[in-house]
């Protein structure tokens, strides 16, 4: 495995928002690189987990976005580059994702997985594990990383520092459905992002809330992106979204902070950080 996957996608209406593109569509692109890094330098996904008894989950995301914004009318196509490193034990991934519009950069995405031991090849569960030995060979070494460096940076805590409250905190419950969920019935790492967006996007609608917090909720284009999954969630499992709302230290940006949690417990599954131009 030397060299990175590069490939182009045309792009389409149902990709952007007014604003830019959306990070559904990128992130939904990054599983694409991902699955084209597996199947060119190691083996199809499919193959993984039913003929190696492996699999992998996204445990961190971060995506960026480059301004200018890249919006509808400016290009036709996105290249995109995937680059895949492997932890020197074989129990981490990471893939960095590069979107270009032809000479313009427009986002990176950069995630970090946790590879599984599939033990029940029918439900897909599966337990923490390592890429079978002759399969972690094809890294060669300048694309292996210390045990560490993955696991310290799968480990995220508050990433942004925030100041005054642009709004209390609100809460949203809703049903996971398979419209959310790869085929365990497991969540979707980008669909759960979506979600988050969702559950900022929603705020616009609450007339009781401040007019500048609901405008910041859909008027800004979103700079950064950063998620750290901790504990999975299922198909039907009923999950509160909470969210908060700060303006950054610096006064120039809004940060929404989403914590998603199961019906009952006080833990979150996962977190979820949007950084916006404020406005």
């Amino acid at each position: 495995m030397t060299s990175p996957i590069v490939f182009r996608e045309p792009l389409y209406t149902t990709q952007f928002s007014p604003l830019q593109l959306r990070p559904r569509a990128l992130l939904d692109l990054a599983s694409n690189g991902l699955a084209r890094c597996l199947a060119e330098h190691l083996v199809p996904i499919s193959e993984l987990v039913h003929q190696h008894d492996t699999a992998i989950v996204v445990r961190t995301v971060h995506l960026d976005y480059l301004a200018p914004d890249l919006r509808f009318a400016d290009a036709s196509w996105l290249g995109i580059r995937a680059q895949m490193t492997a932890s020197e034990t074989g129990e981490w991934l990471g893939v960095t994702v590069d979107y270009r519009a032809g000479h313009r950069p427009a986002a990176r995405a950069r995630l970090i997985l946790r590879v599984l031991t599939v033990a029940d090849p029918d439900s897909l569960a599966a337990q923490p594990g390592r890429l079978p030995d002759y399969l972690l060979v094809r890294f060669p070494t300048d694309q292996r990383r210390p045990h560490d460096e993955f696991r310290d940076r799968a480990r995220i805590e508050q990433p942004f520092e925030t100041g005054p409250e642009l709004l209390v905190p609100q809460e949203w419950e809703t049903t996971l459905t398979r419209s959310h969920c790869e085929v365990a019935d497991q969540w979707s790492f980008f669909e759960m992002v979506e979600l988050a967006a969702t559950a900022r996007e929603r705020l616009f609608d609450i007339p009781d809330l401040p007019a500048d917090a609901r405008h910041q909720a859909v008027g800004a284009p979103v700079r950064r992106i950063i998620a750290s999954f901790q504990r999975p969630m299922f198909v039907f499992d009923r999950c509160r979204t909470l969210t908060r709302a700060h303006r950054t230290s610096t006064g120039n940006d809004a940060v929404f902070e989403h914590a998603i949690h199961a019906a009952t417990g006080d833990k979150p599954h996962l977190r979820v950080w949007e950084l916006l131009d404020a406005v």
